[in-house]
């Protein structure tokens, strides 16, 4: 993943997760919005653990040179 793409993704479901996380306590828990906005966390926190766990995953990936780098290197 683009270190780009994966910082404005971490952002926007942390984002979504805030909001939805701070207008669950002011919901009545009988009316639909409620259970709308649990829905919205839910899948918001698992968009941010997915994203978390990809970036973590793919910076222990170490980098390997590719064919042009290695000839490059054989000089």
């Amino acid at each position: 993943m683009d270190p780009q793409l994966g910082r404005h993704a971490f952002n926007l479901a942390f984002y979504f997760v805030l909001m939805s996380g701070i207008l669950l306590p002011f919901l009545n828990r009988d009316s639909p919005e409620f259970i709308a906005a649990v829905f919205a966390f839910i899948f918001s926190l698992v968009f941010l653990l997915v994203v978390v766990w990809e970036v973590r995953r793919e910076a222990r990936i170490p980098k390997t040179l590719s064919s042009s780098e290695e000839r490059l290197g054989d000089l």
